[in-house]
């Protein structure tokens, strides 16, 4: 049977191939007469003159029409841009708005970070043997001697109890160099990739210069990050850890997100007691973030009991390594490297970075570092400043530069002291230039209020910001200049702003009645619970929404006919049913007598949302003839509408007598048409919400203990 049916199929498919042939006009030509017409009896007399000549391209009476030629067919753009043409870039806003997120965190690199990343590319061009990511086809060869035979695969041959001295590169003067090294705190193991980054520190240009600069920033933060370490029990040369995660620099940011000389995200920064928010990220904070990062090691040293894992866990995170040793079953982060995917490269790389730089800068001499000046440490006075005082205003008092201030407190995001939040033991300080925290105090103690006329609002979910502006009788460009806020940025719950105080009573931002509200078909009725309304903003999530709420997840998707797997889009606005003493403190709800609530299909809803555009709904009867279209035009509709509104395509013949729905200005007269109003749909017959039971009978009781359902 295949073969019978594939001439067939096949000959199908090449007369679908050819669609130029079908576009061509050919004309027949005039079938010819049965038999010749008989000859007159005389001659036709001779025409006074010549018929004209027919126009050029007219068809000659009495022949067929010629057949129409196709024309060219158009030219195609070039496959690419004109030589010199930039390409075109696209454009991250509209993205943005597109997929209805924020901004996310500007990246700031390290030059000498990211030029040991291009050396690494050289020194490492590839894993050693048995790191190698994929299938390895190398099987072990048996063993020469009698004793042991080898079955494992992954594991690279055996190295020498010293790989550092004895790697294949070196010689006996490097290895008589690399003894005479000083060691650090750290259980430094002279491993064969160490070996290659202290050679690459000392004999390459790039090295050479990354060494240097390292040397010299080391001045600004060392000495107090080794008395932190020391003073907390740990190695002092842990020190080069930060190092190599920002390079000294407080306010480096990691392409994901990781910021300051310890690289925290924001979510470990404040499991670790740093605060993180839109006004203050102590991350950037190098004595905070120092407090963190010393507990953070201390745990992970607790957790490993070896600083190699410690170090190897704060990169890959301690789970992923966790997982690595019980798949491998070995606790030897040497050991892990050399398996194939044991751990990731960069953390392969990661803590023999670590010991040669510690090797590097506790052997200056050694590697022609002995005459760099070092940077001077970093001096400052600290105070306590009120909440919400610009730092422009401390810095008067300090007799020092804005830009200078700001330089000293990096954590500081928006040029202020925080306002107060209401958060129980949270104090924010201030740096000042060393010398000036006494006269500075004195001065704070003197200042009176710095904004009277402003106060802290602490942002609701469901709150926007041209809402709390309306509020506070402001616009929403004066509270964003104030607050410094982005055009696209989402006020998370939580959120303090800066506002102007109420004077006397503001107009709410929405007068009762004005907000509408559409419900599902079905409505839930609840003896012990009050309804009430959550108008969803940028960024919500149904999970956030249930925390807010207390419910249940799958409540919200019932009460709301939702789809579960789909995003919630800014507008909506979802049905809650909560009990009468909830406290909704924290959350922007729409009271039902605030609210004008329509049932999504009904007389009342089409009346209200046709009538915003001055249209009426009204039903017509199809008389013989009638098409979509012609309906359409006849009361000012595309056909497009006249699909999307009845539900039906335009290729449907239309029987005399079927009705159809329009909308037309609400002036039209409805005798025009003889037209009645048309019958909003039965709710009963509406699509029951996804993963609902089905609507019972007016008066029914629920099958299952619950709401009861009405139709």
């Amino acid at each position: 049977m295949r073969g019978a049916r594939a001439p067939v199929l096949l000959a199908a498919i090449l007369s679908l191939a050819a669609p130029s042939r079908a576009q061509e006009v050919i004309v027949d030509p005039a079938p010819k007469p049965a038999a010749p017409a008989p000859k007159p009896a005389a001659p036709a007399p001779k025409p006074a003159a010549p018929a004209p000549k027919p126009a050029a391209g007219a068809p000659t009476p009495g022949k067929p029409a010629a057949p129409k030629k196709k024309g060219k067919a158009p030219k195609r753009p070039a496959a690419t841009l004109p030589p010199g043409t930039p390409a075109p870039a696209p454009n991250e806003a509209a993205r943005r708005r597109i997929a209805a997120a924020g901004a996310a965190a500007a990246e700031k690199k390290d030059p000498e970070l990211e030029a040991l990343k291009d050396a690494e590319r050289v020194l490492f061009p590839k894993p050693l043997p048995g790191s190698t990511p994929g299938f390895s086809w190398d099987l072990p060869k048996p063993a020469a001697a009698p004793g042991a035979r080898v079955h494992a695969s992954g594991v690279p041959p055996a190295v020498a109890e010293d790989p550092g001295l004895d790697d294949g590169e070196g010689s006996a003067s490097d290895a008589e160099w690399i003894r005479s090294l000083a060691m650090p705190d750290l259980p430094v193991r002279l491993e064969s990739r160490v070996v290659r980054y202290l050679k690459f520190y000392r004999d390459n240009p790039k090295g050479k210069a990354i060494a240097r600069v390292w040397a010299k920033k080391s001045g600004r933060y060392v000495a107090f990050l080794k008395a932190e370490l020391t003073r907390a029990g740990l190695p002092s040369d842990l020190v080069w850890l930060s190092l190599i995660e920002s390079g000294h620099n407080p306010t480096i940011v990691s392409p994901a997100g990781a910021a300051g000389l310890w690289q925290f995200m924001p979510d470990a920064g404040r499991l670790y007691g740093l605060n993180v928010d839109r006004w203050v990220d102590e991350r950037y904070d190098p004595k905070r973030a120092t407090d963190a990062a010393v507990l953070y090691l201390s745990d992970l040293y607790r957790r490993f009991g070896s600083w190699e894992l410690a170090m190897a866990a704060y990169n890959m995170g301690y789970g992923g390594l966790s997982k690595a040793i019980r798949k491998f079953n070995t606790n030897d982060y040497w050991e892990l490297c050399r398996y194939e995917a044991g751990i990731p490269w960069e953390t392969t790389l990661y803590v023999p970075k670590i010991f040669a730089v510690a090797l590097v800068m506790a052997n200056k001499k050694a590697f022609g570092l002995a005459d760099v000046a070092m940077d001077p440490a970093e001096s400052f006075d600290t105070v306590i400043a009120k909440a919400g005082l610009p730092l422009e205003k401390i810095a008067e008092l300090a007799q020092a530069p804005t830009a200078a201030l700001e330089a000293q407190n990096p954590h500081l995001l928006l040029g202020r002291v925080p306002p107060a939040s209401g958060k129980a033991g949270q104090r924010i300080t201030v740096r000042v230039p060393a010398g000036k925290g006494q006269q500075v105090t004195a001065g704070l103690a003197q200042l009176s209020d710095p904004d009277p006329e402003l106060e802290p609002y602490v942002v609701r979910l469901g709150d926007d910001v041209a809402k709390i502006a309306s509020q506070r009788g402001t616009d929403r460009a004066t509270l964003g200049k104030l607050n410094k806020l982005r055009d696209d940025e989402s006020l998370g719950a939580g959120t303090v702003l800066l506002v102007p105080k109420r004077v006397g009573s503001v107009a709410p931002a929405t007068a009762p009645g004005d907000d509408v509200v559409v419900i599902s078909p079905r409505e839930f009725r609840y003896a012990d619970k009050k309804r009430v309304f959550y108008r969803v903003q940028g960024g919500d999530t149904l999970e956030r929404i249930a925390r807010a709420f207390a419910v249940a997840h799958s409540e919200i998707l019932a009460w709301n006919a939702l789809d579960p797997s789909a995003r919630l889009v800014s507008g909506m606005v979802l049905t809650l049913w909560v009990p009468p003493r909830a406290d909704l403190s924290s959350v922007r709800v729409l009271d039902e007598r605030d609210v004008k609530v329509l049932v999504a299909g009904t007389p009342d809803f089409f009346d209200h949302f046709e009538g915003l555009n001055g249209k009426k709904r009204i039903t017509v009867e199809a008389k013989n003839g009638d098409t979509l279209a012609s309906l359409g035009r006849r009361y000012g509709m595309s056909v497009g509408w006249m699909e999307r509104i009845n539900r039906r395509s335009r290729q449907k013949k239309l029987e005399p007598g079927d009705k159809l729905v329009v909308y037309v200005a609400a002036g039209v007269a409805s005798a025009k048409a003889a037209a009645v109003p048309a019958p909003a749909p039965d709710p009963a017959e509406l699509p029951a919400p996804p993963d609902a039971p089905p609507a019972a009978a007016p008066g029914a009781e629920p099958a299952e203990p619950g709401p009861a359902v009405e139709g």
